[in-house]
């Protein structure tokens, strides 16, 4: 209540009168410092070099010995088996060659009707731990194809080579699962279920315990590699523990097959400033692009949703391999198959890495779960970069405190106390005559939203193609601008108070980043940039300046949904459109982008060209 009645002259706190006073002065600087603060993040002043929290793991302390004859027999083992037989028994024979409990799960995913119908193979093989009782359990994952479509036939080989080298050694504490899937992401998921018990179509009976830190390979053609590219973001902007990520970098480092963040080599140490600057900037841009809107690389992602920190491992080609620029599909010959040292190489790389997930005695929790990578071996802390989340959400509130104190005629807002009554009760009765209007168009404009959301789960996927998907689109905003112009033609000659309509939309956009900045930072911040700049930026334009009026409504609608997500398939890199993705991603990972997209970006977007129109 008084922070209601501060704007009609009630005594308030301090506080209160202070934010009264400088309210309208502070909410532009405000955003615009957190977007500075962003801008900064790059610089070597914010970040720290990486240590390690675990003391438990002992990385590269271990004598790697994989290479031997017998693990280049089981990798050709998988080249026979291939000849006479499909993908899924062939590495199912190999398997159960080397002495693993095997299984295969057929699955077809039913779960959304209509939408993502997918039917795949995932077979794995499970070597018991000859030191434990099968109370937890160490992953190893791939696909038959890479994130880019080419085929991954060297993961696979090399996963049989290390399923041969682990069953020859006797220190291992924990099961380690050797899992082949022929449908990605989609595959996992299904597996994950099933090894959960959360579902019972495609149950799986050949289990082991407690997953506690998974790996994914992808190994494109090639003769050679440079290093290995490192990717640990999940779908929900989840994160592999910290310690995971370095523990794999530093033992990588030691074998000389250098595990790079994203793919992106490390600049000179003697490099210019603003060379080191730039390429922070590409590496925490990746991030972002990754974490905040679901796509990442490799098939580790699904494991995050489970709280098993995982990552993927991906080779990088050299720039002349000759296999690589073939960019070969379907299997390989031997003359395809990377050289002899590569694959020792790599592989040594996984079992230093599972040498040191070994001597762990529990669960990752030492280091960081929210932290960002601006380097190699560098990170940011959450504490560090939190407070542009900060900056940002106060400028919103701020703001919004603000217009609700200015709201109605100046009277109200006398300091006289002989019409402090008066003054009061004609305040409630502003209320009373315009919160309903207010609340009435945010509860149109969300329901608009929530029609977009439930729309393409009555379309058959078939149906929901590219140039479906982006007609659709446009539909809905065509209908989206004709209602926006009705509303604002019934409110044209009726009194509504603009300040109070874009107050509560400041504080719910508010409180929504908010919450989102500690779950996915990134994605906080890609809202308030698409979203948060264009309200705290709208104001209500004069009657008599139609031209104003029209390019505001046109520049909101270029940072509209509908143009965002038309120029994001360049600048995300979608092999589709971008709303079939984040669809596809909601129903099958529970990722949060396209609901944000119906009910917050979208009306928000929409109250805004309300806000330029309304007298």
């Amino acid at each position: 209540m008084s922070l209601v009645l501060s704007g009609q002259g009630e005594k308030t706190s301090p506080l209160l009168r202070v934010a009264r006073k400088y309210s309208a002065y502070l909410s532009y600087p405000l955003a615009i410092c957190g977007l500075l603060w962003l801008l900064a993040l790059p610089l070597s002043s914010f970040s720290r070099r990486a240590y390690f929290s675990e003391n438990a793991m002992m990385p590269g302390q271990v004598y790697t010995t994989f290479g031997t004859q017998s693990h280049m027999d089981a990798m050709d083992r998988v080249d026979a088996e291939l000849k006479t037989k499909d993908r899924a028994q062939a590495v199912e024979a190999v398997f159960a060659s080397i002495g693993l409990d095997t299984e295969t799960q057929e699955f077809t995913y039913t779960k959304v009707p209509r939408i993502g119908k997918h039917a795949g193979t995932n077979v794995h093989g499970i070597l018991r731990a000859p030191r434990s009782d099968s109370v937890e359990a160490l992953v190893i994952a791939a696909s038959w194809t890479t994130a880019n479509n080419a085929s991954n036939v060297n993961a696979v080989r090399l996963m049989a080579g290390l399923a041969q080298y682990a069953s020859e050694q006797v220190y291992w504490a924990r099961d380690i699962v050797f899992v082949v899937t022929d449908s990605g992401e989609q595959g996992i998921e299904e597996w994950l279920r099933a090894y959960q018990g959360l579902t019972t179509t495609s149950p799986l009976f050949v289990r082991s315990g407690i997953i506690q830190a998974a790996l994914s390979l992808e190994l494109p053609p090639a003769k050679r590699y440079t290093g290995l590219g490192l990717y640990f973001e999940g779908k929900g902007g989840q994160l592999a523990n910290l310690d995971y990520v370095n523990m794999v970098q530093y033992v990588s480092r030691l074998e000389r097959m250098p595990a790079y963040l994203h793919g992106l080599k490390d600049v000179p140490r003697r490099a210019h400033w603003w060379t080191k600057y730039t390429s922070a900037t590409q590496l925490l841009l990746r991030q972002v692009r990754a974490q905040a809107f679901g796509l990442s690389t490799g098939i580790h992602a699904p494991f995050l949703r489970y709280r098993i920190d995982a990552i993927t491992l991906a080779g990088l080609p050299q720039p002349d391999d000759p296999v690589s620029a073939v960019f070969a599909h379907g299997l390989f010959t031997d003359a395809d198959v990377p050289a002899a040292p590569m694959q020792r190489q790599i592989g040594r790389t996984i079992e230093a890495s599972f040498r040191s997930l070994n001597n762990l005695l529990e669960h990752f929790h030492q280091s960081f779960f929210f932290y960002m990578l601006p380097a190699n071996q560098r990170y940011v802390s959450i504490g560090d970069y939190i407070p542009a989340a900060g900056l940002m959400i106060a400028s919103l509130l701020l703001q919004a405190m603000h217009l609700w104190w200015m709201q109605g005629p100046d009277e109200l807002r006398s300091d006289s106390p002989h019409t402090r009554i008066t003054r009061i009760n004609a305040y409630y009765a502003l209320l009373r005559a315009t919160l309903p209007s207010s609340v009435g168009i945010i509860w149109r404009v969300h329901a608009l939203g929530l029609v977009l959301l439930l729309i393409p789960q009555l379309i058959a996927s078939s149906v929901l193609t590219d140039a479906t998907t982006t007609a659709y689109l446009f539909t809905m905003a065509l209908a989206s601008i004709s209602m926006v112009l009705h509303t604002s033609d019934i409110y044209w000659t009726r009194r509504i108070e603009w300040r109070q309509l874009k107050s509560i939309v400041s504080v719910y956009l508010a409180v929504v980043v908010a919450c989102l900045s500690v779950m996915n930072f990134s994605l906080a911040v890609a809202l308030f940039v698409v979203a948060g700049l264009p309200l705290v930026f709208t104001r209500v334009c004069r009657v008599d300046t139609r031209i104003r009026r029209a390019l505001g409504v046109l520049m909101l609608v270029a940072v509209s949904p509908v143009c965002m997500m038309t120029l994001g398939m360049h600048v995300l890199g979608c092999s589709s459109n971008p709303f079939r993705v984040f669809l596809a991603d909601f129903y099958r990972f529970g990722s949060l982008v396209y609901p944000l997209v119906c009910l917050v970006y979208w009306p928000v977007n929409l109250l805004c060209m309300i806000i330029v129109l309304i007298q």
